[in-house]
This record gives C-alpha cells, structure tokens and sequence, in this order.
C-alpha cells in the first residue's frame, strides 16, 4: 500500500514528492533513479522517504527492513581509514539483494549514497543490474556530482535533479525545531539553501559555530599579501598521511568557500556589509568561484588541488 507523503518531514521538494506518488499511483515507478545535486539538499533523505512509503513503515523502521539495503563507502578493515571508493563487492551484494524477491513479498530497495566514488568496477557491476531489471526492484544513486558517473550508467537511470529550497521553506522546517525567529533567520541566511545544513546546525551548535569561523576565515582573506592569505589557509590542506581524510576536509573548506562567494555575488548570507567593506566586484568573485570549481573537480579526480587553490589566492584582490 503506497501512503501519502508527510509533508512537514522532508523539507522542500514538493513537485519531487508529488511526482513519486503520482507514478507509483499509476504503476509506472522506474526500476533506477539518480538523485543528483549539491550536498545537504536532503537526496538521500527523499530517498528514504519514498522507500519508507513504498514498504508502508515509518521512517525509523526503515535501517532494520529486510528488504531494504543503503550502502556507501566502507572503512578499510587493514588501515581504520574511509576507503576512497565503493567497491565491486559491495555492488555484488546490491545485485544480489535486488534480483531476489522481497522478503516481505513486495518492493526491493537499494540506495547507493555518495555514488561518484563508485569506481570503473563497482560501476560495471552495477550496470549488469541497470541492463536487466527483475521483478519489484528499485535503486537510487544519490550523487552529488552527476558527471563523474559513467554515460552507460546515466543513460539507463531516470535522473532527478534537485535544486535549492526557498529561504521561507527552510525557516519553517527550522521553526518547527523549537528555534527562536532571530535564531532561525541568521540559520537560514547562512544556510545557502541547504535544508540538510540548516536542520544540522540546530543539532549541532559547535558545528555551525565552526562554519561560521570558516566564513569569517575567507572574508579575511581578502586585501592581504599572499604570503599571510597562504599562511591563512595552510591547515586545510590537511593530514598528509589519511590522504582521504585531507580530500574530504578540503572539499568541505571549499564548499563552504563558494557559499560565501554565492552570498557575496547574490548580497545574502548576511555577508552584503562585508561585501560592502571589501568592495569586491562580481568579476574577481567570478574568477575566484571558477578556480574553486576547478579544485573540486581535481579533488573528486583524486588530483591534489594546492596550486589551484594558491592561484586562487591569487586572484584575490
């Protein structure tokens, strides 16, 4: 039985959701979808709430359900460490689950969380599955960076792009957390658009203080000698020995950058005034944005970005 969504649980999103009931109302549920978008928009969520549905339990039910199966990349029994990909046996394991018949005598589900870091063999492996669908099956690719999946995978999967949430939306979402209106609307502002970020840093104030620190970090960046603006950033360059590690710190130091640079070119995110007193114009802002997307894109390639980003500092005014 397929019930309605409860609205008030995913943040954003509603012609999403409205489109999943409609296709499941009418038998018409693809057998394989990517989510695809920025992080923090809430993909993987939106995918648990469908799964959820598609079984008929609630939400907290959904980890111990029999037959539904999340994976993403594991930790290295040999180093303790994230592994840099997903691997080929973990995808052997979700086409195993999705070609046997539901425990429960209905749906299958895999969600495949964080599904650029599938490697040329695991991505293979998976094709297998994409190319001969059985029975009751669905899986989700929740990918972050859509372009780093092969063609072959994107061509046999529906995709569904997702786009940021209006400020109203979030602030709603946020409110209904118990958080004052001052509160609520400085969260908002800084939250870019992120419903995943803004939820999290009403559970985690040391968080969000952390994220304010580092906007505060880059605006000083600005209007200094490049020697103090390198000595400025010099840590995020991280653990040389957990090279993984440094990769994930270092792609969230830029995201964080380029929603600052967004806040300055759009004047929100609370940073107009700092907009103002630097007195940095689009152009710079541009130039420095498209060096940031080059890094993380040498990052997700598992390419050490540092000259990128020192030229970046470069472009500073």
């Amino acid at each position: 039985m397929w019930y309605n969504f409860a609205m008030n649980s995913v943040i954003g999103h509603e012609k999403i959701l409205n489109y999943f009931d409609k296709v499941v109302e009418t038998g018409n549920l693809s057998h394989a979808y990517i989510f695809s978008g920025p992080e923090h928009l809430g993909k993987k969520f939106v995918a648990e709430n469908i799964s959820a549905k598609l079984f008929g339990i609630s939400l907290e039910k959904l980890l111990t359900y029999p037959d539904y199966l999340l994976v993403d990349q594991e930790i290295s029994q040999k180093t303790g460490k994230l592994k840099k990909n997903i691997d080929a046996d973990q995808m052997r394991d979700v086409k195993i689950f999705l070609s046997q018949k539901g425990f429960m005598g209905g749906y299958k589900v895999a969600v495949v969380d964080n599904a650029e870091k599938l490697n040329n063999s695991s991505a293979n492996v998976i094709l297998k599955t994409l190319e001969e669908p059985k029975g009751k099956s669905v899986l989700f690719l929740i990918a972050r960076n859509y372009e780093l999946l092969l063609p072959t995978i994107r061509s046999r999967c529906q995709t569904i792009n997702f786009s940021v949430v209006s400020k109203k939306t979030i602030k709603e979402g946020v409110l209904r957390k118990g958080v004052s209106e001052s509160e609520a609307d400085e969260i908002v502002k800084l939250s870019g658009g992120l419903p995943g970020l803004a939820l999290g840093w009403v559970d985690d104030k040391d968080s969000y203080n952390e994220y304010k620190k580092e906007i505060f970090r880059f605006i000083t960046l600005f209007n200094r000698p490049f020697y103090e603006k390198l000595e400025k950033v010099e840590d995020v360059f991280g653990d040389k020995v957990d090279h993984i590690a440094s990769r994930e710190k270092l792609m969230k130091e830029i995201d964080i950058w380029q929603s600052v640079l967004r806040g300055l070119l759009h004047s929100n995110n609370n940073l107009l005034e700092a907009k103002l007193k630097l007195k940095v114009g689009d152009g710079p802002i541009l130039k420095i944005m498209n060096k940031l997307k080059e890094a993380r894109l040498q990052l997700e390639n598992n390419i050490h970005p540092r000259i990128l980003i020192e030229q970046m500092l470069l472009e500073m005014p």
